[in-house]
């Protein structure tokens, strides 16, 4: 396991030359909304028995977008529903709000893939470009990465093994284990 480490990657905003130190940054988590189908989650969950894995019940995978610039409450919330969650299917949460019944999903392993510092990030750089695009000031930086959230019971070696069998490539992912 490896911490998620901040991106060093310049994009834009900072190679014009705005400082990147003290920037706000903040978290927005997208995920099926409850009773939806989480294809990813589902997807994720039939390949664990090939790999000798069989006590989890659910896989929720959901989409975080780290954004470092300086937007008020408001404009985030304009972000997550204008452009990153569809609202018909999906919910978001930004950083430690109160989560909506997609994200109340008990006891689990929550495992957070990003990409490197030193690997392109085309959805974020959509993304960047898209938040400009909705009239906002211009993100110094935005990073895009997958939570998955393993439901059942699971053994720090399991965790690890779907870690790093099937979740994340230590070569351009950097990676976070929590239990919740």
């Amino acid at each position: 396991m490896t911490a998620a480490a901040k991106p060093a990657r310049p994009q834009k905003a900072a190679a014009a030359g705005r400082s990147t130190a003290a920037v706000p940054t903040t978290i927005i988590e997208v995920a099926s909304r409850h009773g939806s189908t989480d294809a990813a989650g589902e997807a994720t969950l039939r390949q664990l028995p090939m790999l000798g894995i069989t006590g989890v019940r659910e896989v929720r995978v959901s989409a975080v977008y780290e954004i470092a610039g300086k937007y008020g409450a408001s404009q985030i919330n304009q972000i997550a529903r204008e452009l990153l969650a569809d609202p018909i299917t999906q919910e978001y949460r930004v950083e430690k709000s109160t989560p909506s019944p997609a994200f109340l999903i008990g006891p689990h392993h929550r495992i957070e893939v990003w990409l490197k510092s030193t690997v392109s990030d085309p959805v974020g750089e959509s993304t960047q470009n898209a938040i400009t695009a909705l009239g906002l000031s211009e993100p110094v930086r935005v990073r895009t990465g997958r939570a998955y959230h393993l439901i059942g019971r699971l053994t720090k070696g399991q965790v690890e093994t779907v870690l790093n069998k099937l979740v994340s490539n230590p070569v351009i992912h950097t990676t976070k284990v929590t239990q919740r």
